[in-house]
């Protein structure tokens, strides 16, 4: 009797033991999931005129996006796509929203694994999304590659849509700016640089990077003024390009493609980093961005 008393309880404590083992691992991947979701990934990616219709770097581009698992990528240069390729090409990765206002010349894009609402109509001649997704405000930029001014200008109306939004608001902004940032300017103000953008403006006619002879920060800057942190350069210090790739031969390095958050997302920073890695070397001429934030 005894003996079955002894063998019983050690039953009871065993088992005991056991459910707090699995209680523990299930609490532990509730936990996990949680810090999933609590999270979002941008990526933001200028692809080099589509990919060039590439369809081996467009077949490496799934492969690539599906171990980078992103939650939402804004595209730039979306040559050779339409809306009904775009939707295709996107669910075929893993995401059922998109949006493309514009099929010819170097469009923009956005693609979610959430739904995308609010969406603006923009005019044909810029190439901007504007639209939310969980409540987010994404602006998706590809900025005139010709001349500061034109920069300006197509910055004044996108900051002009910025500033009808409450600045209680959280707000994203990404893209190929094609234009220099001030926060790099001692990384370019030296002669080997400013003799590589100098020739730059003479090998393409029309092209104006220099204002009175020093490179034009105006554009950047306008956001910097008006409460955006560039995400990259949020913890860093350092310098590092993001065209171009080893696609290309030229040395004219710059850093134009960017993710800016205003000072109400700032907060929620988790994580930002350029790609550069076998794929995004000779995928396009641009490397990829990427900004990790806090849900909240």
């Amino acid at each position: 009797m005894v003996g079955q008393q002894l063998a019983k309880s050690v039953l009871v404590k065993t088992a005991c033991f056991l459910l707090v083992i699995v209680s523990l691992v299930s609490c532990k991947k509730k936990e996990e999931t949680a810090s999933e979701v609590d999270t979002i990934k941008v990526l933001s990616y200028n692809i080099y005129e589509g990919f060039r219709g590439d369809q081996t770097t467009i077949t490496n581009f799934r492969k690539w996006a599906d171990t980078l698992k992103a939650d939402v990528i804004a595209f730039q240069e979306m040559k050779y796509f339409t809306k009904e390729s775009l939707k295709t090409f996107a669910a075929e990765i893993g995401y059922p929203y998109t949006v493309m206002f514009h099929e010819s010349g170097l469009p923009v894009a956005l693609v979610s694994r959430y739904p995308i609402t609010n969406i603006k109509v923009v005019p044909s001649d810029l190439h901007l999304i504007e639209a939310q997704i969980l409540g987010y405000h994404f602006f998706v930029i590809h900025l005139n590659a010709a001349t500061y001014e034109k920069r300006q200008q197509e910055m004044a109306v996108i900051m002009e849509r910025v500033n009808k939004i409450s600045d209680k608001e959280k707000i994203l902004m990404m893209g190929d700016f094609n234009n220099m940032s001030p926060q790099d300017a001692k990384d370019y103000d030296n002669t080997s640089k400013m003799n590589l953008v100098a020739q730059s403006e003479i090998n393409n006619p029309g092209t104006k990077i220099l204002n009175n002879g020093k490179i034009d920060y105006s554009v950047i800057q306008t956001l910097l003024d008006n409460g955006f942190y560039d995400t990259w350069k949020m913890f860093r210090t350092g310098y590092e390009k993001s065209a171009p790739t080893k696609l290309r031969t030229h040395n004219n390095y710059t850093r134009i493609d960017y993710i800016f958050a205003n000072k109400a997302l700032s907060n929620d920073f988790a994580k930002s980093y350029m790609i550069k890695d076998e794929f995004t070397d000779y995928a396009s001429d641009h490397y990829p961005m990427v900004f990790i934030y806090k849900k909240r």
